[in-house]
């Protein structure tokens, strides 16, 4: 099978932008190519799309679309797929992460699904709106956007273009032969209630992980390695700027201000550093950054008690599977995907979206009930072993590929 996947990056995000589908497959004997915006691996069958000239273009075009509040309807980088032979030879083409930067134009779409089968998995609800990827509360995705009450959201624009490029996306999706593929009961739901979306065909594949990896570990040896004590309360979290409020920082704040601790708790925080100040008295917090190493990431899952991921919007939530694979339970925020991905309260528990305070109970039910927070931990491996592994995504995603291929196949034959 020679496949195509389209993304912006090959290294940033590679859980999500189909560089361990691509691998996966090479590794399984199939002709795996990724087209990308910007490469950062230097692999044979990996290329960045873009010469002098059109990158020039492309920039100029850029700063115009930028001007005119519009996202990936200007680029003109990816133009150049259509004369690579990794483009022109592949059975299918799945696109990942378009509008993660400026160099694809969705007018593509209507033409690169004329002579073979059209994929694009949805990372986020961006393709059904304005120009957020996340409306939160706004009910416009559903009635054609314009009057913008918050044009600094994800992604940000200058001024309130947001009905043009909504009609923009409705065309070229009535318009373009392609199926979608989700990672939750939540996209898909989305996708169903999208007037932009709602008529194309839609499939749900979980995103996986590897088993080998994020796995329980001894609790008090991953410990350890961050020179935490064994019986210590750990909890564990992604620490984001306040101003960056989809993540719920804020509400991680006020729920651990209201925890009254015997004695101090060990805060380890994700991907930021320095965003946030906690009381020292109460907390020791170990700021690990942005971690690449899967391994490091996975010991530090396995040293925490819980993991927290109160996020205002979310489509799928890879942390609270990673956290679950580790033997740590993750508790969310109602109203985003995490609910049905943890299926809570199996695995994990959900409480109401922006209740800093439901939080901080949760956290203290799960310090002080043995037997709850047992069942969760079990629960949670046996649903990241059934749904949410590796071999798992690529084999949903490799009969999918099948089946699209063989209806291409009967399709031409009929004609």
């Amino acid at each position: 099978m020679k496949t195509l996947q389209v993304t912006t990056w090959d290294s940033v995000g590679h859980n999500f932008n189909g560089y361990k589908l691509h691998k996966t497959m090479l590794a399984q004997g199939h002709d795996s190519h990724m087209a990308v915006m910007q490469s950062f691996y230097d692999e044979p069958q990996i290329h960045e799309m873009g010469g002098p000239l059109t990158l020039r273009l492309n920039r100029f075009l850029s700063r115009a679309e930028r001007f005119l509040s519009l996202h990936s309807v200007l680029p003109v980088t990816s133009l150049e797929l259509y004369a690579k032979p990794y483009y022109y030879d592949a059975d299918l083409v799945h696109l990942q992460l378009l509008h993660g930067g400026q160099f694809f134009s969705l007018f593509n779409l209507p033409f690169m699904g004329r002579r073979r089968p059209l994929l694009w998995t949805l990372h986020d609800p961006w393709l059904s709106t304005g120009h957020c990827i996340h409306p939160l509360d706004c009910p416009r995705w559903q009635t054609g956007c314009g009057s913008c009450p918050d044009l600094t959201l994800p992604i940000v624009v200058r001024g309130d273009n947001t009905a043009l490029a909504y009609k923009i996306k409705k065309w070229v999706m009535r318009h373009s032969d392609l199926h979608l593929v989700v990672s939750s009961p939540w996209m898909e739901q989305r996708v169903k209630d999208s007037p932009i979306l709602s008529h194309l065909p839609v499939h749900r594949i979980p995103f996986g992980l590897d088993p080998k990896v994020f796995k329980p570990r001894d609790k008090a040896a991953c410990r350890a390695r961050f020179s935490i004590p064994p019986k210590a309360k750990v909890l564990a979290f992604r620490e984001s700027a306040p101003s960056y409020k989809l993540k719920g920082i804020e509400y991680i704040v006020e729920a651990l201000d209201r925890l009254e601790p015997d004695e101090p708790v060990y805060l380890i925080a994700f991907e930021g550093r320095g965003e946030v100040e906690f009381p020292r008295d109460k907390y020791i917090t170990l700021e690990l950054g942005w971690v690449e190493d899967p391994e490091l990431l996975a010991a530090a899952l396995g040293a925490a008690d819980m993991f927290l991921m109160p996020s205002l919007a979310e489509s799928f939530g890879l942390m609270a599977v990673e956290a679950m694979a580790c033997g740590t339970p993750p508790l969310v925020f109602e109203g985003t995907a995490l609910p049905g991905v943890i299926q809570a309260p199996r695995a994990g528990l959900a409480v109401p979206s922006c209740d800093s305070a439901a939080l901080a109970r949760a956290i203290q039910t799960l310090w002080s009930d043995e037997e709850l927070y047992a069942d969760l931990v079990q629960n949670g491996l046996e649903l990241v072993a059934s749904d949410y592994t590796l071999d798992l995504y690529v084999e949903r995603h490799l009969q999918l590929y099948q089946i699209l291929l063989a209806q291409s196949r009967e399709g031409k034959g009929a004609r």
